[in-house]
């Protein structure tokens, strides 16, 4: 089934994709879940993610055959969104390491992407998409985030905006991990990243310790950073302090 060929709409929920992995065995690869609002979104390490009325927020089932690291659907995901917001005429989007997609370096969309296994087998992997459009930004993230409208000054119909994605997303998803040519997936995912290889960067990691280096090599699941004192570290969590 196509991405986005079964939509299950919501005018509220906890969480999309708390129902999506919850409701796996009775939804179809390729099931979008969508919803105007989520009482309790989350992003990554279980943090609020603020789903108010007026943002894109949606989950995409997938029961893949061939390819089926989640990292690789977290790519497309970004991808997908970069893309799409560039066709709409917006200007500096790039995604941040490992899965957010910015605005003039402030934040516009997260994805989270999550495994679903039954024993050692993996039965689903489940892509959330949370998109600021019209909605109002809480005080405590204005700084570091921004909406869709308040970038282009006009309301943007979710309609529209969720149907490009999806277009979009299984556009990626038949030319390069139906075909196995997920390397090439990563070199269109590196191209809109907001650093490179060899740049300096600060990484902000739990407990409040930082680590600063320049990057010798970045994957959707790590980036290795070797610090000044010629130690390299790898590092799979973190926030990039741009």
């Amino acid at each position: 089934m196509m991405v986005g060929e079964n939509v299950i709409s919501f005018s509220e929920i906890d969480s999309t994709n708390r129902f999506a992995v919850d409701n796996l065995d009775r939804l179809p690869s390729g099931t979008v879940v969508w919803a105007l609002s989520q009482t309790d979104g989350y992003g990554r390490h279980k943090r609020v993610w603020h789903s108010s009325k007026g943002g894109l927020w949606f989950s995409i089932v997938f029961k893949p055959t061939l390819i089926r690291e989640p990292n690789e659907y977290t790519k497309i995901a970004s991808v997908a969104i970069a893309e799409t917001l560039l066709q709409l005429d917006f200007k500096s989007v790039r995604i941040k390491w490992p899965n957010d997609v910015l605005i003039d370096n402030r934040k516009v969309a997260g994805v989270l992407t999550e495994a679903v296994f039954t024993g050692r087998s993996l039965n689903a992997i489940v892509v959330g998409i949370g998109i600021n459009v019209n909605n109002e930004m809480p005080d405590e993230i204005k700084q570091t985030g921004i909406s869709l409208s308040a970038v282009k000054g006009d309301h943007i119909s979710l309609e529209s905006l969720l149907d490009r994605l999806l277009k979009r997303i299984e556009f990626l998803r038949k030319t390069y991990l139906i075909r196995g040519k997920n390397r090439y997936l990563t070199r269109r995912w590196k191209k809109y990243l907001a650093f490179a290889e060899n740049d300096e960067i600060t990484v902000s990691l739990h407990k409040d310790d930082k680590v600063t280096g320049i990057i010798k090599s970045i994957t959707p699941s790590s980036l290795l950073i070797e610090q000044e004192s010629g130690t390299v570290i790898e590092i799979k969590s973190g926030e990039v302090i741009l």
